[in-house]
This record gives C-alpha cells, sequence and structure tokens, in this order.
C-alpha cells in the first residue's frame, strides 16, 4: 500500500505536475490550494508526509505546520517556495518543517527528497527500503508493501499502515488508542474487533512470535 502525501500547492498547474509525478512513482496524493481546507485535511487524514508551498490562499504554509506542530501533528514536512533569504530558510525550520526546496525544482529532486525522509522515519531498515522481518519475509517501507518469499503478500490498507507502525516503534507497547490514531481517520469510528482481525492476519503471515499482546495495556513488536 502507498505512502500517502498532502500536498498544498496554489499553483494549478504545478500541482498538477507533482501530483502526477508522484503518483507515477507509486505515492498516493491529495492535493489542496489553500490554507483552511489543507489544515482540515490534515486533522482528517492520517499522511505520511507534506509537501506545503509557502504562498498559499488564506494564509502561508509557514503558519499551517506551526498550528499542525502545536497541535500535536508530527508528519514530516517538506516546504517549497520561490523565497530565497535566509530569514525566510531560517522561518520554514522554526516552524517544524524537516526540508526546504527551492522554486523551480526538478522533480526527480523532490521525489529523492520525500524519499530520504520517509526513510528516516524507520530506524531498521537495509538497502532497497526494505526492512527484513524474517528470513524470507521483508517490508517496503517506503510504500508499505509486505514480501514473502520473494513475492508480494495483499494485505488491507490498515493492516499494512498497522506494520509499518509497529515496525517504526519495535521494542515499544502501543496502547489501543494510539493505534486508532494511527489507523482511522478523523470521523472513522475505531473498531477493537477490526483490530484484532487485522493483528491475527499479520500474526499468520509474519509468526506469531512477532506481536505481543500486552494485557490492558496495548501490542508490542518483538
Amino acid at each position: 500500500m502507498s505512502s500517502k502525501i498532502l500536498l498544498v500547492e496554489d499553483e494549478p498547474m504545478l500541482c498538477e505536475m507533482v501530483s502526477d509525478y508522484l503518483a507515477s512513482n507509486g505515492y498516493e496524493v491529495v492535493s489542496s490550494d489553500n490554507y483552511d481546507e489543507a489544515i482540515n485535511l490534515a486533522y482528517e487524514c492520517k499522511f505520511d508526509i507534506f509537501i506545503f508551498d509557502v504562498k498559499i490562499i488564506g494564509g502561508d504554509g509557514f503558519e499551517l505546520l506551526s498550528r499542525l506542530r502545536e497541535s500535536g501533528v508530527d508528519t514530516p514536512c517538506i516546504f517549497t517556495t520561490s523565497l530565497n533569504d535566509i530569514s525566510d530558510l531560517a522561518k520554514g525550520f522554526k516552524s517544524g518543517c524537516d526540508d526546504y526546496i527551492k522554486k523551480p525544482f526538478e522533480l526527480a529532486e523532490l521525489l529523492l527528497r520525500i524519499d530520504n525522509i520517509l526513510k528516516r522515519k524507520f530506524s531498521h531498515f537495509n538497502s532497497d527500503n526494505y526492512i527484513q522481518i524474517s528470513n524470507n519475509i521483508k517490508f517496503d517501507i517506503i510504500q508499505k508493501k509486505l514480501i514473502k518469499d520473494d513475492l508480494p503478500v495483499q494485505l488491507a490498507k490498515k493492516e499494512s499502515d498497522l506494520l509499518a507502525l509497529f515496525l517504526k516503534n519495535r521494542g515499544k507497547i502501543l496502547s489501543r488508542d494510539e493505534i486508532y490514531m494511527n489507523l482511522w481517520d478523523y470521523g472513522q469510528i475505531p473498531s477493537e474487533l477490526s483490530l484484532r482481525v487485522y493483528i491475527r492476519n499479520l500474526r499468520k503471515i509474519i509468526g506469531e512470535d512477532k506481536i505481543i499482546s500486552h494485557p490492558k495495556l496495548g501490542y508490542e513488536y518483538a
């Protein structure tokens, strides 16, 4: 299952070009051209990375990211901008961004920056973007795809998101509320029964001992 990107860009042609290019490289892209819609999307949906233009309709990217950071949203963010003053660069990083790319930019460079940031979200990975789960099972940390015996394993979106969450937090007990917050979008009703099904399905594939249940506390990827 592909990683999900929120692209905020008010130049229609550039927005379309970036969206199409990233989609052709395996990403799911949701786009917006204004502050109000973007902040609602960021709160309502779970994204793997933000790409924010600095100058947008109804506000600016710096304010948008600052507000999200103050609300506890830690999704990595890349700013795109035509601004070139060092004070603007400092303001961008102060607001909580992870990277900065100056317009006009090459789409291939943006893709490299996205891939690099997403790799850093995971602490256990080897070459080719894979986390080795066992001798014959590995997980693509960028595309969120599980490979077993060199063949792709079909997972539901929430199952692949859950596995990515476990791998990112290896050795840490994740409460049900933490899992719900990461897997279910705003407005969706979390389901304990569904969570149990996702965990049972993952255990069947990667091994019963990989995901440990801690009664009244949550689950841990060992």
